[in-house]
């Protein structure tokens, strides 16, 4: 017998594909963590102008490292 103690909450990671303006990174991180992707989106703009693009690069890197959100 499961209570919600005890149940496991599943969380993936995935590239959104109706929460995007490029490639879903952004809006598959919000849903993952649970938080407004235009939050995310304006740290990541932040972290970019802080880093002079580092955080750029990254996101291209997790494009290819973050599988596209599954089919219901």
């Amino acid at each position: 017998m499961k209570t919600e103690a005890n149940e496991e909450e599943v969380r993936l990671l995935f590239r959104s594909k109706s929460d995007y303006l490029f490639a879903g990174v952004l809006g598959g991180l919000g849903y993952y963590w649970n938080i407004d992707s235009t939050i995310i989106r304006i740290l990541f703009l932040f972290l970019t102008i802080l880093t002079i693009g580092l955080t750029v690069i990254i996101y291209f890197i997790l494009i290819k490292a973050i599988p596209l959100e599954p089919e219901v």
